[in-house]
């Protein structure tokens, strides 16, 4: 409060700390589901797919109509300080879902083969034919399939190692991302 007794118009620096780490839960969320296989801990994955994101996909819809109405109040009360730091923090949270879920930096496939190389680079070359000249093998497959089933599409992951270019194997029709190297990463939906 001022020496009038009315609210001081500060910057709400919590609200905007709160807004990122609520942002880039929902964006860590997504990007786990694309890596965890369904052969592992199925029911705790099903358990989170199930309740788990909604729930926080509810939870930040709420603080975000909410953070809304905040904004609309400061600015009616000509606090236009709290009014900015309100709108800043509803623009946090799509924004550091879609930098989280877009940027490669930020794909646990990228993590995965990073610290594992050591031991996915002789697998490949064990898996590998010898009589091809550039390598390819199919390092691991995995089930990441989210949501009901029989109603969202299968989604599958196949981690590749390849010394050439992916357009001379791949189909036109599949997404085949680089990595790491050597590793692609090929997502396929049934």
């Amino acid at each position: 409060m001022d020496a009038s007794g009315r609210p001081k118009d500060i910057w709400n620096t919590r609200r905007m700390a709160i807004a990122g780490l609520l942002g880039a839960a929902c964006g860590v969320c997504i990007r786990a589901f694309d890596f965890w296989s369904l052969g592992w801990a199925d029911a705790l994955r099903g358990l989170l797919d199930l309740f788990g994101v909604p729930l926080l996909f509810l939870a930040a819809v709420v603080t975000l109509f909410v953070w809304s109405i905040s904004a609309l109040i400061a600015l009616c009360h000509r606090r236009f300080r709290g009014m900015a730091s309100s709108v800043i923090a509803v623009v946090i949270v799509p924004v550091s879902v879609v930098t989280i879920g877009g940027a490669p930096l930020f794909d646990p496939w990228l993590w995965y083969v990073i610290f594992n190389k050591s031991s996915l680079e002789p697998a490949a070359a064990a898996n590998g034919n010898p009589q091809n000249s550039p390598k390819f093998t199919i390092v691991e497959e995995r089930d990441v399939s989210t949501g009901i089933a029989g109603v969202t599409s299968n989604h599958f992951i196949t981690l590749i190692y390849s010394e050439s270019d992916p357009g001379s194997w791949a189909p036109p029709d599949a997404d085949v991302r680089h990595i790491y190297g050597n590793f692609y990463r090929r997502d396929e939906f049934e």
